[in-house]
Protein backbone atom coordinates (compact mmCIF):
# COMPACT_ATOMS: atom_id res chain seq x y z
CA UNK A 1 0.00 0.00 0.00
CA UNK A 2 1.73 2.85 -1.06
CA UNK A 3 1.92 6.35 1.13
CA UNK A 4 0.31 8.36 -0.72
CA UNK A 5 -3.20 6.79 -0.84
CA UNK A 6 -3.54 7.38 2.83
CA UNK A 7 -1.77 11.06 2.67
CA UNK A 8 -3.63 13.32 5.40
CA UNK A 9 -5.12 17.01 3.27
CA UNK A 10 -3.38 19.24 5.39
CA UNK A 11 -4.31 22.00 3.01
CA UNK A 12 -7.21 23.22 1.11
CA UNK A 13 -5.20 22.10 -1.73
CA UNK A 14 -5.34 18.62 -2.67
CA UNK A 15 -2.20 16.68 -2.97
CA UNK A 16 -3.50 14.38 -5.51
CA UNK A 17 -6.14 14.17 -8.40
CA UNK A 18 -6.93 10.98 -9.91
CA UNK A 19 -7.65 11.07 -13.59
CA UNK A 20 -8.31 9.01 -15.87
CA UNK A 21 -7.03 8.51 -19.24
CA UNK A 22 -6.28 6.67 -22.11
CA UNK A 23 -2.75 8.59 -22.94
CA UNK A 24 0.39 6.82 -21.14
CA UNK A 25 0.81 10.66 -19.72
CA UNK A 26 2.37 11.84 -16.61
CA UNK A 27 -0.17 13.81 -14.51
CA UNK A 28 1.71 17.14 -13.20
CA UNK A 29 -0.86 17.33 -10.27
CA UNK A 30 -0.44 14.17 -9.24
CA UNK A 31 2.18 13.40 -6.35
CA UNK A 32 4.41 10.10 -6.12
CA UNK A 33 7.06 9.15 -4.48
CA UNK A 34 9.34 10.16 -7.19
CA UNK A 35 7.46 13.87 -7.42
CA UNK A 36 6.63 14.27 -3.36
CA UNK A 37 9.90 14.70 -1.27
CA UNK A 38 11.45 17.92 -2.22
CA UNK A 39 10.99 20.72 0.30
CA UNK A 40 10.30 20.50 4.15
CA UNK A 41 6.22 21.56 3.54
CA UNK A 42 6.17 17.83 2.02
CA UNK A 43 7.85 16.35 5.17
CA UNK A 44 5.67 18.56 7.35
CA UNK A 45 2.45 17.20 5.38
CA UNK A 46 3.67 13.61 5.68
CA UNK A 47 4.04 13.80 9.45
CA UNK A 48 0.66 15.38 9.72
CA UNK A 49 -0.74 11.93 8.27
CA UNK A 50 0.68 10.08 10.74
CA UNK A 51 -1.81 11.62 13.45
CA UNK A 52 -5.30 10.61 11.36
CA UNK A 53 -4.67 7.11 12.58
CA UNK A 54 -4.86 7.85 16.17
CA UNK A 55 -8.15 9.66 15.96
CA UNK A 56 -9.53 6.96 13.12
CA UNK A 57 -13.16 6.53 13.94
CA UNK A 58 -13.39 2.81 13.44
CA UNK A 59 -9.71 2.23 14.61
CA UNK A 60 -7.78 5.25 15.86
CA UNK A 61 -6.13 5.02 19.49
CA UNK A 62 -7.75 7.72 20.60
CA UNK A 63 -11.30 7.54 18.22
CA UNK A 64 -14.53 6.40 19.32
CA UNK A 65 -13.63 2.75 18.92
CA UNK A 66 -10.10 2.71 20.07
CA UNK A 67 -10.97 4.23 23.84
CA UNK A 68 -13.92 1.85 23.52
CA UNK A 69 -11.66 -1.56 23.18
CA UNK A 70 -9.10 0.83 26.06
CA UNK A 71 -12.04 1.02 28.53
CA UNK A 72 -14.45 -2.26 28.14
CA UNK A 73 -11.86 -4.97 29.20
CA UNK A 74 -11.54 -3.86 32.69
CA UNK A 75 -14.08 -3.79 36.01
CA UNK A 76 -15.37 -0.02 36.19
CA UNK A 77 -17.49 0.11 33.17
CA UNK A 78 -20.19 -2.14 31.68
CA UNK A 79 -20.99 -1.89 28.52
CA UNK A 80 -24.24 -2.86 26.67
CA UNK A 81 -25.37 -5.12 24.05
CA UNK A 82 -25.08 -2.83 20.89
CA UNK A 83 -21.63 -2.53 19.35
CA UNK A 84 -21.10 -6.43 18.32
CA UNK A 85 -16.85 -6.16 18.28
CA UNK A 86 -16.85 -3.72 21.83
CA UNK A 87 -19.37 -6.06 23.49
CA UNK A 88 -17.32 -9.63 22.63
CA UNK A 89 -14.31 -7.73 24.14
CA UNK A 90 -16.29 -7.22 27.30
CA UNK A 91 -17.91 -10.61 27.99
CA UNK A 92 -14.02 -12.26 26.63
CA UNK A 93 -15.85 -13.73 23.87
CA UNK A 94 -13.86 -12.22 20.96
CA UNK A 95 -12.03 -13.92 18.72
CA UNK A 96 -9.41 -13.10 15.93
CA UNK A 97 -11.79 -12.01 13.46
CA UNK A 98 -13.11 -9.34 15.54
CA UNK A 99 -13.32 -6.06 13.04
CA UNK A 100 -12.40 -3.83 15.64
CA UNK A 101 -9.15 -5.30 16.84
CA UNK A 102 -8.27 -5.60 13.35
CA UNK A 103 -8.69 -1.89 12.29
CA UNK A 104 -7.22 -1.18 15.30
CA UNK A 105 -4.14 -4.00 14.24
CA UNK A 106 -4.05 -1.92 11.10
CA UNK A 107 -4.40 1.88 12.01
CA UNK A 108 -0.70 1.07 14.17
CA UNK A 109 0.61 -0.59 11.07
CA UNK A 110 -0.48 1.91 8.80
CA UNK A 111 0.91 5.03 11.14
CA UNK A 112 4.35 3.10 11.53
CA UNK A 113 4.73 2.79 7.62
CA UNK A 114 4.63 6.49 7.48
CA UNK A 115 6.70 7.09 10.08
CA UNK A 116 8.93 4.63 8.11
CA UNK A 117 8.87 6.37 5.15
CA UNK A 118 9.66 9.80 6.51
CA UNK A 119 12.92 8.22 8.30
CA UNK A 120 14.09 7.00 5.04
CA UNK A 121 13.14 9.72 3.14
CA UNK A 122 14.53 11.84 5.00
CA UNK A 123 18.24 10.30 4.99
CA UNK A 124 19.19 11.71 1.89
CA UNK A 125 17.90 15.28 2.07
CA UNK A 126 19.75 18.97 2.01
CA UNK A 127 17.82 20.13 4.62
CA UNK A 128 19.24 22.72 8.07
CA UNK A 129 20.18 20.09 10.76
CA UNK A 130 17.73 21.86 12.86
CA UNK A 131 14.84 20.58 10.50
CA UNK A 132 16.16 17.27 10.23
CA UNK A 133 16.46 16.67 13.76
CA UNK A 134 12.86 17.96 14.38
CA UNK A 135 11.01 15.94 11.70
CA UNK A 136 13.46 12.96 12.50
CA UNK A 137 12.83 13.15 16.46
CA UNK A 138 8.63 13.74 15.51
CA UNK A 139 8.90 10.13 13.49
CA UNK A 140 10.58 8.46 15.92
CA UNK A 141 8.27 9.40 18.63
CA UNK A 142 5.32 8.47 16.69
CA UNK A 143 6.83 4.88 15.54
CA UNK A 144 7.93 4.29 19.67
CA UNK A 145 4.76 5.60 20.55
CA UNK A 146 2.61 3.17 18.24
CA UNK A 147 4.88 0.09 19.12
CA UNK A 148 4.24 0.72 22.74
CA UNK A 149 0.59 0.75 22.13
CA UNK A 150 0.97 -2.57 20.00
CA UNK A 151 3.06 -4.54 22.08
CA UNK A 152 0.44 -3.37 25.08
CA UNK A 153 -2.41 -4.46 23.18
CA UNK A 154 -1.32 -7.41 20.97
CA UNK A 155 2.22 -8.39 23.14
CA UNK A 156 3.86 -10.31 20.60
CA UNK A 157 4.13 -8.80 17.24
CA UNK A 158 5.74 -7.79 13.77
CA UNK A 159 8.51 -5.21 14.31
CA UNK A 160 8.42 -3.61 10.46
CA UNK A 161 11.26 -0.84 10.24
CA UNK A 162 11.45 0.08 6.76
CA UNK A 163 8.42 1.22 4.61
CA UNK A 164 8.97 -1.43 2.02
CA UNK A 165 6.69 -2.30 -1.06
CA UNK A 166 8.56 -5.57 -1.98
CA UNK A 167 6.22 -8.57 -1.06
CA UNK A 168 9.01 -10.69 -0.17
CA UNK A 169 9.51 -8.29 3.37
CA UNK A 170 5.66 -9.11 4.43
CA UNK A 171 5.91 -12.33 5.20
CA UNK A 172 7.80 -11.38 8.54
CA UNK A 173 7.88 -13.18 11.91
CA UNK A 174 6.66 -11.73 15.51
CA UNK A 175 8.80 -10.66 17.80
CA UNK A 176 8.50 -10.84 21.42
CA UNK A 177 7.01 -8.41 23.45
CA UNK A 178 10.21 -7.83 25.45
CA UNK A 179 11.80 -6.89 21.44
CA UNK A 180 8.89 -4.57 20.93
CA UNK A 181 9.16 -2.53 23.69
CA UNK A 182 13.09 -2.09 23.52
CA UNK A 183 12.48 -0.72 20.14
CA UNK A 184 9.66 1.94 21.48
CA UNK A 185 12.80 2.80 24.23
CA UNK A 186 14.85 2.74 21.39
CA UNK A 187 12.70 5.27 19.26
CA UNK A 188 11.80 7.48 22.57
CA UNK A 189 15.25 8.02 23.39
CA UNK A 190 16.57 8.69 20.54
CA UNK A 191 13.52 11.26 19.84
CA UNK A 192 13.16 12.71 23.39
CA UNK A 193 17.47 14.44 22.64
CA UNK A 194 16.24 15.77 19.29
CA UNK A 195 12.89 17.31 20.14
CA UNK A 196 12.50 20.63 21.90
CA UNK A 197 10.64 21.52 25.16
CA UNK A 198 8.02 23.36 23.74
CA UNK A 199 6.41 22.57 20.62
CA UNK A 200 3.38 23.26 18.68
CA UNK A 201 0.15 22.02 19.77
CA UNK A 202 -0.64 18.68 19.20
CA UNK A 203 3.05 18.02 18.52
CA UNK A 204 5.27 15.44 20.43
CA UNK A 205 7.70 17.64 23.13
CA UNK A 206 11.15 16.20 24.67
CA UNK A 207 8.46 15.93 27.74
CA UNK A 208 6.29 14.05 26.13
CA UNK A 209 8.77 11.36 24.68
CA UNK A 210 10.58 11.18 28.14
CA UNK A 211 7.12 10.16 29.55
CA UNK A 212 6.42 7.58 27.28
CA UNK A 213 10.13 6.45 27.48
CA UNK A 214 8.96 6.35 31.68
CA UNK A 215 5.92 4.33 30.80
CA UNK A 216 7.79 1.99 29.12
CA UNK A 217 10.30 1.27 31.73
CA UNK A 218 7.50 0.65 33.58
CA UNK A 219 5.85 -1.48 31.39
CA UNK A 220 9.19 -3.27 31.24
CA UNK A 221 9.46 -3.46 35.36
CA UNK A 222 12.88 -1.69 35.13
CA UNK A 223 12.06 0.61 37.72
CA UNK A 224 15.13 2.00 38.43
CA UNK A 225 15.18 3.39 34.48
CA UNK A 226 11.26 4.28 34.86
CA UNK A 227 12.15 6.65 38.01
CA UNK A 228 15.38 7.86 36.46
CA UNK A 229 13.41 8.95 33.52
CA UNK A 230 10.06 10.32 34.66
CA UNK A 231 12.12 12.36 37.24
CA UNK A 232 13.32 14.67 34.57
CA UNK A 233 9.76 15.58 34.14
CA UNK A 234 9.56 16.84 37.94
CA UNK A 235 12.25 19.84 36.74
CA UNK A 236 13.70 22.36 34.95
CA UNK A 237 13.85 22.73 31.65
CA UNK A 238 9.96 20.87 32.44
CA UNK A 239 7.16 22.97 34.24
CA UNK A 240 4.86 20.42 34.68
CA UNK A 241 2.32 20.69 37.31
CA UNK A 242 -1.38 19.54 38.11
CA UNK A 243 -4.40 21.67 37.83
CA UNK A 244 -6.22 22.77 40.97
CA UNK A 245 -9.21 22.04 38.86
CA UNK A 246 -9.46 18.57 37.94
CA UNK A 247 -12.20 18.61 35.71
CA UNK A 248 -10.09 21.49 33.45
CA UNK A 249 -8.39 17.90 31.82
CA UNK A 250 -11.78 17.01 30.46
CA UNK A 251 -13.13 19.85 29.01
CA UNK A 252 -12.35 22.39 25.50
CA UNK A 253 -12.19 25.59 27.73
CA UNK A 254 -8.87 24.49 29.81
CA UNK A 255 -7.03 22.26 26.73
CA UNK A 256 -3.02 21.88 26.72
CA UNK A 257 -2.84 23.13 30.63
CA UNK A 258 -0.21 22.74 32.75
CA UNK A 259 -0.76 18.99 33.40
CA UNK A 260 -1.04 18.16 29.67
CA UNK A 261 2.13 16.52 28.25
CA UNK A 262 0.48 15.08 25.15
CA UNK A 263 -3.00 15.92 23.54
CA UNK A 264 -4.81 14.42 20.69
CA UNK A 265 -6.91 17.25 18.90
CA UNK A 266 -10.65 17.42 18.37
CA UNK A 267 -11.67 20.54 16.32
CA UNK A 268 -14.35 22.24 13.84
CA UNK A 269 -11.70 22.07 10.73
CA UNK A 270 -12.33 19.80 8.13
CA UNK A 271 -15.57 18.75 6.61
CA UNK A 272 -18.62 17.15 8.62
CA UNK A 273 -18.48 13.35 8.31
CA UNK A 274 -17.79 11.98 11.29
CA UNK A 275 -17.87 8.03 9.91
CA UNK A 276 -15.21 8.98 7.23
CA UNK A 277 -11.62 7.90 7.99
CA UNK A 278 -9.95 11.01 8.53
CA UNK A 279 -8.00 11.53 5.70
CA UNK A 280 -10.42 12.66 2.97
CA UNK A 281 -11.63 16.39 2.36
CA UNK A 282 -15.59 15.69 3.98
CA UNK A 283 -14.06 14.42 7.47
CA UNK A 284 -14.64 15.62 10.26
CA UNK A 285 -12.26 16.44 12.93
CA UNK A 286 -14.29 16.30 15.68
CA UNK A 287 -15.91 13.00 17.59
CA UNK A 288 -18.60 10.97 18.92
CA UNK A 289 -16.95 9.87 21.75
CA UNK A 290 -19.41 12.00 24.03
CA UNK A 291 -22.55 11.16 22.28
CA UNK A 292 -21.59 7.65 22.98
CA UNK A 293 -22.25 7.95 26.68
CA UNK A 294 -24.83 10.24 27.09
CA UNK A 295 -28.37 9.07 28.40
CA UNK A 296 -31.19 7.98 25.46
CA UNK A 297 -33.20 11.09 27.59
CA UNK A 298 -30.56 13.94 26.09
CA UNK A 299 -29.87 12.28 22.74
CA UNK A 300 -27.34 9.61 23.77
CA UNK A 301 -26.42 6.57 22.80
CA UNK A 302 -26.11 4.88 26.28
CA UNK A 303 -23.52 2.47 25.37
CA UNK A 304 -22.09 2.30 28.83
CA UNK A 305 -22.43 2.84 32.44
CA UNK A 306 -20.48 2.56 35.55
CA UNK A 307 -20.26 -0.56 37.37
CA UNK A 308 -21.36 -0.54 41.41
CA UNK A 309 -17.86 -1.84 41.97
CA UNK A 310 -15.98 1.34 40.47
CA UNK A 311 -18.46 3.69 42.63
CA UNK A 312 -17.44 1.70 45.48
CA UNK A 313 -13.88 2.54 45.11
CA UNK A 314 -15.55 5.85 44.11
CA UNK A 315 -17.31 6.51 47.75
CA UNK A 316 -14.82 4.44 49.55
CA UNK A 317 -13.28 8.05 51.07
CA UNK A 318 -15.06 11.55 51.76
CA UNK A 319 -12.85 14.89 50.75
CA UNK A 320 -11.43 17.02 53.18
CA UNK A 321 -14.44 19.12 53.07
CA UNK A 322 -16.75 15.85 53.89
CA UNK A 323 -18.29 16.34 50.26
CA UNK A 324 -17.68 13.22 48.03
CA UNK A 325 -14.08 12.80 46.05
CA UNK A 326 -14.46 15.85 43.37
CA UNK A 327 -13.06 13.39 41.06
CA UNK A 328 -16.13 11.68 41.08
CA UNK A 329 -18.86 14.41 41.23
CA UNK A 330 -16.87 15.41 37.59
CA UNK A 331 -16.29 11.67 36.37
CA UNK A 332 -19.69 10.12 37.26
CA UNK A 333 -23.81 11.51 37.34
CA UNK A 334 -25.97 9.85 39.30
CA UNK A 335 -29.18 10.35 41.82
CA UNK A 336 -27.77 12.55 44.69
CA UNK A 337 -28.76 15.68 45.56
CA UNK A 338 -27.99 18.72 43.95
CA UNK A 339 -26.67 16.59 40.88
CA UNK A 340 -26.79 18.15 37.45
CA UNK A 341 -27.43 16.68 34.11
CA UNK A 342 -26.87 18.07 30.79
CA UNK A 343 -27.39 21.75 32.67
CA UNK A 344 -30.97 20.61 34.89
CA UNK A 345 -31.16 18.77 37.90
CA UNK A 346 -30.79 14.92 36.86
CA UNK A 347 -34.10 13.95 38.30
CA UNK A 348 -35.78 16.44 36.06
CA UNK A 349 -33.97 14.66 33.05
CA UNK A 350 -33.52 10.82 33.34
CA UNK A 351 -36.48 8.18 33.40
CA UNK A 352 -37.27 6.59 36.47
CA UNK A 353 -34.68 3.31 35.07
CA UNK A 354 -32.16 5.88 34.11
CA UNK A 355 -32.19 7.13 37.86
CA UNK A 356 -31.20 3.95 38.72
CA UNK A 357 -27.81 3.90 36.81
CA UNK A 358 -24.06 6.05 37.27
CA UNK A 359 -23.69 8.11 33.95
CA UNK A 360 -20.50 8.49 32.41
CA UNK A 361 -19.88 12.72 32.52
CA UNK A 362 -15.89 12.97 31.96
CA UNK A 363 -15.14 14.15 28.44
CA UNK A 364 -19.05 14.48 28.19
CA UNK A 365 -19.95 17.75 27.47
CA UNK A 366 -22.59 18.08 30.01
CA UNK A 367 -21.39 21.25 31.77
CA UNK A 368 -22.08 23.21 28.89
CA UNK A 369 -25.00 21.49 26.83
CA UNK A 370 -28.74 20.69 27.34
CA UNK A 371 -28.36 17.15 24.80
CA UNK A 372 -25.57 14.99 23.63
CA UNK A 373 -26.40 14.27 19.94
CA UNK A 374 -24.62 13.70 16.62
CA UNK A 375 -25.77 16.55 15.12
CA UNK A 376 -23.71 18.38 17.80
CA UNK A 377 -20.47 16.45 17.39
CA UNK A 378 -17.71 17.09 20.13
CA UNK A 379 -14.43 18.54 20.07
CA UNK A 380 -12.93 18.00 23.81
CA UNK A 381 -9.33 16.84 23.67
CA UNK A 382 -8.24 13.75 24.55
CA UNK A 383 -4.88 14.24 26.93
CA UNK A 384 -3.35 11.05 26.13
CA UNK A 385 -0.53 11.67 28.77
CA UNK A 386 -1.04 13.90 31.57
CA UNK A 387 1.43 14.87 34.54
CA UNK A 388 -0.79 13.27 36.77
CA UNK A 389 0.63 9.44 35.14
CA UNK A 390 3.76 10.42 35.88
CA UNK A 391 3.70 11.17 39.50
CA UNK A 392 1.79 7.86 39.99
CA UNK A 393 4.31 5.78 38.08
CA UNK A 394 6.89 7.55 40.25
CA UNK A 395 5.24 6.27 42.79
CA UNK A 396 4.95 2.55 41.52
CA UNK A 397 8.79 2.84 40.78
CA UNK A 398 9.57 4.02 44.21
CA UNK A 399 7.53 1.28 45.70
CA UNK A 400 9.83 -1.02 44.22
CA UNK A 401 12.59 0.29 44.70
CA UNK A 402 11.73 0.00 48.30
CA UNK A 403 11.71 3.68 48.69
CA UNK A 404 7.95 3.69 50.61
CA UNK A 405 8.03 7.36 51.84
CA UNK A 406 8.73 8.87 48.39
CA UNK A 407 5.89 6.90 47.09
CA UNK A 408 3.30 8.18 49.59
CA UNK A 409 4.69 12.11 48.92
CA UNK A 410 3.71 11.12 44.95
CA UNK A 411 0.77 9.87 46.05
CA UNK A 412 0.31 12.58 48.29
CA UNK A 413 -0.02 15.41 45.49
CA UNK A 414 -2.36 13.23 43.49
CA UNK A 415 -4.57 13.20 47.18
CA UNK A 416 -4.45 16.55 48.05
CA UNK A 417 -4.97 18.28 44.54
CA UNK A 418 -6.72 21.48 44.68
CA UNK A 419 -7.53 20.37 48.91
CA UNK A 420 -9.46 17.65 47.62
CA UNK A 421 -8.27 14.63 49.99
CA UNK A 422 -6.27 14.79 53.12
CA UNK A 423 -2.57 13.63 53.28
CA UNK A 424 -2.61 9.77 52.99
CA UNK A 425 -2.72 8.14 56.69
CA UNK A 426 -2.66 4.89 56.00
CA UNK A 427 -0.30 2.26 57.25
CA UNK A 428 3.07 3.06 56.01
CA UNK A 429 3.96 -1.21 54.81
CA UNK A 430 4.43 -1.31 51.26
CA UNK A 431 1.25 -3.47 50.81
CA UNK A 432 -0.53 -1.21 52.33
CA UNK A 433 0.96 1.96 49.90
CA UNK A 434 0.61 -0.21 46.82
CA UNK A 435 -2.98 -1.01 47.55
CA UNK A 436 -3.62 2.72 48.00
CA UNK A 437 -1.82 3.51 44.89
CA UNK A 438 -4.14 0.85 43.16
CA UNK A 439 -7.05 2.62 44.90
CA UNK A 440 -6.04 6.25 43.66
CA UNK A 441 -4.64 5.08 40.39
CA UNK A 442 -8.06 3.54 39.53
CA UNK A 443 -10.29 6.51 40.57
CA UNK A 444 -8.01 9.42 38.68
CA UNK A 445 -7.86 7.71 35.59
CA UNK A 446 -11.24 6.48 35.48
CA UNK A 447 -12.14 6.31 31.47
CA UNK A 448 -8.73 7.21 30.15
CA UNK A 449 -8.05 3.58 29.19
CA UNK A 450 -5.41 2.47 32.19
CA UNK A 451 -7.27 0.06 34.58
CA UNK A 452 -7.25 -2.83 32.52
CA UNK A 453 -3.28 -2.29 32.42
CA UNK A 454 -2.93 -1.44 35.35
CA UNK A 455 -4.84 -4.90 36.76
CA UNK A 456 -2.83 -6.79 34.25
CA UNK A 457 0.43 -5.67 35.28
CA UNK A 458 -0.24 -5.80 39.01
CA UNK A 459 -1.22 -9.48 38.29
CA UNK A 460 -5.17 -8.85 40.13
CA UNK A 461 -7.54 -8.51 36.69
CA UNK A 462 -8.78 -12.06 36.96
CA UNK A 463 -9.71 -11.19 41.02
CA UNK A 464 -11.17 -8.42 40.21
CA UNK A 465 -13.11 -8.96 37.17
CA UNK A 466 -14.49 -11.94 39.72
CA UNK A 467 -15.65 -9.88 42.30
CA UNK A 468 -17.36 -7.32 39.86
CA UNK A 469 -19.06 -9.90 37.83
CA UNK A 470 -18.84 -13.08 38.12
CA UNK A 471 -20.97 -14.21 35.28
CA UNK A 472 -18.45 -12.33 32.85
CA UNK A 473 -15.72 -13.74 34.28
CA UNK A 474 -16.83 -17.23 33.82
CA UNK A 475 -15.82 -16.77 30.09
CA UNK A 476 -12.31 -15.49 30.65
CA UNK A 477 -9.13 -16.96 29.78
CA UNK A 478 -5.55 -16.32 30.16
CA UNK A 479 -5.62 -15.44 26.53
CA UNK A 480 -7.67 -12.58 27.16
CA UNK A 481 -5.15 -10.86 28.69
CA UNK A 482 -4.25 -9.79 25.22
CA UNK A 483 -5.65 -9.33 22.19
CA UNK A 484 -5.42 -12.23 19.19
CA UNK A 485 -3.26 -11.60 16.27
CA UNK A 486 -6.16 -10.70 13.59
CA UNK A 487 -6.79 -13.42 11.59
CA UNK A 488 -6.59 -11.67 8.39
CA UNK A 489 -2.97 -10.88 9.17
CA UNK A 490 -2.30 -14.87 9.81
CA UNK A 491 -3.77 -15.08 6.19
CA UNK A 492 -1.33 -13.06 4.48
CA UNK A 493 1.59 -13.26 6.66
CA UNK A 494 2.38 -16.83 6.93
CA UNK A 495 5.13 -16.24 9.22
CA UNK A 496 2.98 -14.94 12.15
CA UNK A 497 1.50 -17.59 14.10
CA UNK A 498 -1.61 -17.09 16.38
CA UNK A 499 -0.89 -16.51 20.06
CA UNK A 500 -1.45 -19.69 22.22
CA UNK A 501 -5.03 -20.08 22.81
CA UNK A 502 -6.46 -18.15 19.76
Amino acid sequence: MRFFKYLLIASAVTLFINCEGKLDLTNPNKQTDETFWKNESDFEKALTSCYTPLKNWNGGYYGTRGIMTQISRADDIEFRNDIAGIYSMHRFTNDPNNDIAHNLFYQFYNAIYRANMIIQELNDKNFSKEFIDKIKGEALFIRGMYYFQLAKEFKDVPLRLTASQNPETFQLEKSPQKKVYEQAVSDFLIAKDLLPVENDKGKPTSGAALAYLGKTYIYMENWEKAKETLELLTKSPYHYKLVDEYSWNFDEEHEFNSESIFEIIYDAAGGSDQWDNGETANSAQSTTIAVEYASGSVGGWFEANVTQKMMDIFLKEKAANGNYDHRVLTSVAWNYPGCMYYMKPINEVLTKDELNKYWIIKYQNSYKRDKEVETMPSFINIRAFRYADVLLLLAEAELNLENTPKAIDYIDMIRTRGGNLKKYSGPDDPTSVKNELIHQRAIEFFKEGERFYDLRRWGILEQELKAQDPQRFAAFKDRNLYLPIPSKEIQTNLKCKQHEGW
